[in-house]
């Protein structure tokens, strides 16, 4: 029996919508900006990764100078959807644990989404070298 029980990720995918692009667009600063306090006061030391990734995506999302598939931008929506919900699985108000589910849906996203990722961080290196 498994602890924390994943979302449907080929279902969740799958209804993403135009509109949700947005919806993440606005969310994701002020859920990240919320975080700060609690990964400076040490309480969520274990979740720098997870803003990390977060942080990743988001950029993959709103960079138009690298353009991705629509089921990419629908996987990196629906993960960042899924951090964005305060009551999912494990509700966020928990401390520490409440960031579990989360950081374990974001990460299935990073994975799925890894050759995407690598050359996202290839084009923003030669983005800056060129600059």
């Amino acid at each position: 029996m498994a602890l924390v029980e994943l979302p449907d990720f080929a279902a969740g995918i799958a209804s993403v919508r135009a509109e949700d692009v947005d919806t993440v667009r606005n969310g994701i600063p002020s859920k990240l900006a919320a975080l700060r306090p609690l990964l400076r006061g040490g309480r969520l030391g274990s979740a720098r990764s997870l803003v990390r990734d977060v942080h990743t995506l988001f950029q993959l999302l709103l960079d138009r100078s690298f353009p991705v598939p629509w089921r990419t931008t629908a996987a990196i929506v629906f993960g960042l959807g899924y951090f964005l919900m305060t009551v999912d699985l494990i509700p966020d108000c928990i401390p520490v644990v409440g960031f579990l589910d989360d950081a374990l849906v974001v990460a299935e996203v990073v994975y799925l989404l890894s050759g995407d990722l690598r050359r996202f961080r290839a084009h923003r290196a030669e983005q800056a070298r060129a600059a």
